[in-house]
C-alpha cells in the first residue's frame, strides 16, 4: 500500500468516518423507501455513537499500546542520539501564522529538548517531512526548528530529515542520514501509542533503538469511569484504530518483522 493509497484507506476506514457514512446510508435508504434496513442502519450508528460517548472504549484499546513500551528505568547514563518522530507541528497552520503550531502531540518535542539538555553530547535527530496529501511542500522540520530554537537548543546540534511522509520512511531515511554503528545507544522518542509501530519499523531497517515513549493519553490500565464525551471519546478510538491498523498494514508491507512488536531484555536493542 502506497502512501497516496495509505492516506485513502485511512480516510476511510477511521472509526468516526465509519460511523458517519453509516447514518448517512440509513439516511439514504430511508429517502428510497427501504425503511427497515435504513432503521437498522441509523439505530446501529446511534448506539455506537452513543457506546464511544459513554464508555471509555478508546482508553481500553489505547491502553495496551501506550503500556507496551515503558520507559526504561534506570535511563541510561550516557547514549550516543536522540531521535524524535514528527507529528507534533502542524506544517500549514505554522506557515500561515508565521509561528510554530503544535497540535496534541507537542510532548514529542518537549520531551526530546529535555533530552538534549541531559545529554549534552548525544547527536541529535529530527525526522519529519510531510505527511499531508494536499501541502507536500510544507514540511514539519522547519516549524520544529523554529520551535526548539526558542527553547534554547541549538538547531545546530540537530541532524533534520525532512523528507519522510510516514513511519517506515522515518526509520529509513533516519538510518541512512545517521548510519548508526552497532553497539551504539540511541533513544526513540514518540507518542506512547505509536512506539510499537516505530520500534518494528527502526528494528526493520537494522536499528535496535531504546523506546522513550512520551505523550501519553490514558492513566494506564486503571478502569476510566464512564463519561459523556463524544468528541473526546471519539479521538482516543481513532487514534487506537490508527494503530492497530497501522500495525497490520506495516507487518503485511514488511515494514516490521512483528505484528505487535515488544521489547527486547538487551538494552541496547531493548
Amino acid at each position: 500500500m502506497g502512501f497516496v493509497a495509505g492516506k485513502v484507506f485511512w480516510a476511510l476506514a477511521a472509526p468516526g468516518n465509519l460511523l458517519l457514512l453509516l447514518a448517512l446510508a440509513g439516511v439514504l435508504l430511508l429517502a428510497s423507501g427501504r425503511r427497515r434496513i435504513a432503521g437498522w442502519c441509523t439505530c446501529a450508528a446511534a448506539l455506537a455513537f452513543l457506546a464511544i460517548a459513554v464508555l471509555p472504549l478508546g482508553e481500553w484499546i489505547l491502553a495496551p499500546l501506550e503500556e507496551r513500551f515503558p520507559p526504561v528505568e534506570p535511563i541510561p547514563d550516557s547514549v550516543d542520539g536522540i531521535i524524535v518522530l514528527g507529528g507534533s507541528v502542524d506544517p500549514p497552520v505554522s506557515a500561515a501564522r508565521g509561528q510554530p503550531a503544535l497540535n496534541g502531540s507537542a510532548e514529542r518535542l518537549t520531551e526530546f529538548a529535555a533530552l538534549a539538555r541531559r545529554y549534552p553530547v548525544a547527536r541529535l535527530v529530527f525526522s519529519g517531512g510531510s505527511g499531508r496529501l494536499t501541502t507536500p511542500d510544507l514540511k514539519e522540520a522547519a516549524a520544529a526548528r523554529v520551535l526548539l530554537g526558542s527553547l534554547g537548543l541549538p538547531t545546530d546540534r540537530v541532524l533534520w530529515e525532512d523528507q519522510s511522509r510516514n513511519t517506515a520512511e522515518n526509520a529509513r531515511l533516519s538510518v541512512a542520514l545517521v548510519d548508526p554503528q552497532p553497539g551504539e545507544i540511541w533513544l526513540l522518542v514518540t507518542s506512547a501509542r505509536h512506539m510499537p509501530r516505530a520500534v518494528g519499523a527502526f528494528r526493520a531497517v537494522g536499528w535496535p533503538v531504546i523506546a522513550h515513549p512520551a505523550d501519553y493519553l490514558t492513566e494506564g490500565r486503571r478502569a476510566a469511569p464512564p463519561r459523556f464525551d463524544l468528541l473526546g471519546g471519539m479521538a482516543q478510538v481513532d487514534a487506537a484504530a490508527h494503530e492497530w491498523l497501522g500495525l497490520l498494514v506495516y507487518r503485511l508491507r514488511g515494514d516490521t518483522a512483528a505484528l505487535y512488536p515488544a521489547p527486547s531484555r538487551a538494552l541496547p536493542d531493548q
